[in-house]
């Protein structure tokens, strides 16, 4: 049994309440007195019943729901159904408290005459907020100030909206900035600068009548990390992640249910001015044992230290590591036995490298020492799962989690090789010294306020050409890509640029010359809605300029560049007898020597999706030269095919742009479009091909592109068997048996004695059970 009158006086001293000889009122910190609780105070409330521990049928990560003023709460399986009385409100307020955040939800208009509203920094009673709302009487969104009057904020849009309908509602909180987003539309409908309120609680309102909310949500931590089972200090659900602030000295901490003992611990970290934060692992349940991998922010830097949850000091890095303003750390830590080795930003060797056997296993879980820090994409794999998984290719890239297509930004810079690539509309990121060990960083380029972020390439720039490196050395990286907006004509698809000040490490968008092309669209078309996507820069040393080509659908057009921001179109080339059906994309530029002689070609590369004509996803090459005017030459008549690789499982391909040595190394997408999205695999899709040094050799055929896997791929053999002078007969003994390997390579001379009568002849692979290869 519920003690009723308990429950309502923790409820009525949580909330505010004061006992007058007029009835009940509501004390509103800050606000001033509220209107008489008779109007405020919902049914469940005066029975005692208004505080919801948890909503359990409806998909939200909100909690703590409270109910205010008149009306009901009904957790189902369709979602919150909240109900207010005839012409009156109704509010469910949770103890969700945020500043910044993206905050939302699916709404179905259960009732035309009733208004369905997000709230969002409200205070206890929710008449100190911002109320989003959809009022369907009148066919409209609108964004105001719960409290009105002269001068608050009061936004209206026209909608159209329809009963029994599900809409999706969605506000994006940054500082001032609020931005509301309508159903699946990208571009937000309203965006505005208030500032009436900067921090509160989350919840819905109804007026008059019933509305149906479904998968509501705030921004909040990602990851694998589990329940919380240790709360100390003050954290709050936040638009980078999980947001914790240090009070008084005292640290605040979040020790989760995930454990492990040897392990692979990831997560990205922000760290406001003067800050201190960790990743603790093979922590007490409590918090008070363990370690932490701790990042101390030291101005412009950052530091790497290993401590005890005690405070004690273990070791320091040697030396700090850049931390812009607003920088994502990624940490990596890898715990195996008594060896603790901890990562940042991809950088090798390891920040901290040692053993220590104080503690063995444990929880994971996140810690703010000083100050205030953001964590996002927390990620603990247990050492033996460690890519290991099933399918999991041993040395080509795969990602660790999400997706992998497209190549993207692949550059050589400061003794390291960045490789990008698409995943869900943004560049993954990941750093080598030898294009073989990859570490993986924050996403580069996530969505922006233009759209999707789509394909293209990066360069060096070493002599600020752009002018955007003036106060960085001298020289950064630049990353050009399609950007894609949803709600535009097939994408509106245009060039849009990125750069990185600090080793690639942190990325802005460009600010003044957010696009540097805009879709020309088809020849003498309309601009907007043509295929125009996967630039691909290169320097063209020769000429003095830069060189960008771009997908135009079914041809490929040229631009030229001298400062890398302002772009001529040279060429539209590949018309004619060129086509044979397929989309043209992620083209590549690069220029090759012939036969390791002076003499240098400049090679094409295209790729064509899925189609009939073309047998499938293909990739394709030219080889010709470039004039003085920007023109491609092709030395090969039109129709004259040359195949990059003789599977379809090559798409895509890129070469690194600034490599060192004159080098020109490619990878490609390993798949193609018949089955990108049906990989049987779990947490990851999609492989890159391993990569391939290139260069252009004279055959009886032409000049033709020449490829080998690169140098670097000697350093992962060690050897495993060896025998020599054997002669096999089908009867013969099984030379390797009990030779087993998950990945190996295969080298074996084979004569065929004068006079034999052999058919075939070679190894069995993958031997097991009824299988073999």
């Amino acid at each position: 049994m519920v003690n009723k009158g308990k429950v309502a006086l923790r409820f009525l001293m949580a909330t505010g309440f004061v006992m007058t000889s007029a009835g009940i009122y509501v004390a509103n910190p800050g606000m001033g007195w509220a209107a008489p609780a008779d109007q405020e105070v919902s049914k469940q409330a005066k029975e005692g019943l208004s505080i919801f521990e948890s909503v359990t049928k409806t998909n939200t990560n909100l909690t703590g729901w409270q109910i205010k003023g008149k009306g009901k709460l009904a957790d189902t399986v369709e979602g919150i159904l909240l109900t207010s009385d005839p012409q009156e409100n109704v509010m469910a307020i949770s103890e969700t408290v945020s500043e910044d955040f993206i905050y939302e939800a699916d709404v179905m208009i259960k009732d035309m005459q009733a208004d369905a509203t997000l709230l969002f920094r409200s205070n206890e009673d929710g008449w100190g907020s911002y109320m989003l709302q959809i009022v369907p009487n009148a066919g409209m969104i609108r964004l105001r100030d719960a409290s009105d009057g002269e001068g608050k904020l009061k936004e209206e849009r026209k909608v159209t909206i329809k009963a029994g309908e599900i809409y999706h509602l969605k506000v994006k909180a940054e500082g001032s900035s609020l931005k509301v987003y309508w159903d699946n539309e990208y571009k937000p409908l309203i965006e505005v600068q208030d500032d009436a309120y900067r921090t509160g609680k989350l919840g819905l309102n109804v007026w008059n009548g019933s509305v149906l909310f479904q998968n509501i949500f705030v921004s909040d931590l990602k990851g694998n990390l589990g329940a919380v089972v240790t709360n100390k200090g003050q954290w709050q659900p936040n638009i980078n992640g999980k947001k914790g602030m240090a009070v008084n000295q005292m640290k605040s901490q979040q020790i989760y249910n995930k454990q492990a003992a040897d392990f692979v611990y990831e997560g990205n970290l922000s760290l406001r001015p003067d800050s201190v934060a960790a990743l603790a692992f093979r922590s007490s349940a409590d918090g008070t044992k363990g370690y932490e991998a701790a990042l101390t922010k030291e101005g412009n830097q950052v530091r790497v230290s290993l401590t005890k949850a005690n405070g004690t000091t273990i070791a320091s890095s040697q030396h700090t590591y850049p931390s812009q303003a607003g920088a994502k750390h990624h940490v990596e830590i890898k715990a195996r036995g008594n060896r603790i080795q901890v990562f940042l930003d991809g950088y090798t060797p390891a920040a901290i490298d040692l053993t220590d056997k104080t503690y063995t296993d444990g929880y994971a879980g996140i810690v703010v020492k000083q100050g205030t820090a953001y964590f996002q994409d927390t990620y603990v794999t247990d050492a033996s799962n460690y890519y290991s998984e099933k399918y999991r290719p041993q040395y080509h890239y795969t990602p660790i989690r999400g997706s992998a297509s497209d190549p993207n930004g692949l550059v050589y810079f400061e003794g390291e090789y960045h490789l990008f690539h698409q995943d869900g509309g943004t560049w993954a990121h990941s750093v080598s010294k030898d294009m073989l060990n990859w570490k993986r960083l924050p996403i580069a380029l996530p969505w922006n306020d233009h759209g999707h972020v789509w394909s293209g390439s990066a360069v060096a720039d070493l002599t600020n050409a752009s002018g955007l490196f003036g106060d960085s050395g001298g020289k950064g990286l630049i990353g050009y890509y399609t950007s894609y907006n949803p709600d535009g004509p097939n994408g509106n698809q245009r060039i849009g640029l990125a750069y990185s000040k600090d080793q690639g490490r942190t990325w802005e968008y460009s600010k003044t010359r957010p696009m540097v092309i805009e879709n020309p669209g088809d020849n003498g078309g309309e601009p907007g809605g043509w295929d125009f996507r996967d630039p691909k820069v290169i320097r063209d040393n020769d000429n003095n300029r830069w060189v960008m080509v771009v997908s135009g659908g079914d041809h490929i057009r040229f631009f030229t560049s001298t400062n890398l921001l302002d772009w001529t179109l040279t060429d539209s080339w590949g018309y004619g007898d060129y086509v044979r059906g397929g989309v043209w994309e992620c083209p590549d530029l690069l220029q090759l020597s012939v036969d390791g002689t002076s003499q240098k070609k400049w090679v094409l590369m295209i790729s064509t999706g899925a189609n009939s004509k073309t047998g499938g996803s293909d990739a394709e090459y030219f080889v010709g030269h470039l004039t003085a005017d920007g023109k491609f030459v092709n030395d090969n008549p039109a129709g004259k095919v040359l195949r990059t690789d003789f599977g379809k499982e090559f798409y895509a391909s890129m070469s690194f742009s600034n490599m060192p040595d004159h080098r020109s190394v490619m990878m490609a997408w390993m798949t193609n479009w018949d089955y990108p999205f049906a990989f049987p695999t779990s947490h990851w899709k999609g492989v890159l091909s391993i990569p391939r040094e290139v260069s252009l050799v004279t055959t009886k055929d032409g000049i033709q592109l020449a490829q080998s896997p690169i140098k670097e791929l000697g350093s992962l053999r060690s050897q495993l068997y060896s025998t020599a002078n054997k002669e096999v007969i089908p009867s013969s003994q099984n030379l390797l048996k009990g030779v087993t390997s998950g990945a190996y390579e295969i080298e074996a001379e084979v004569e065929i004695p004068a006079g034999s009568q052999v058919s075939e002849f070679g190894f069995n692979v993958r031997v097991g059970g009824s299988q073999k290869t």
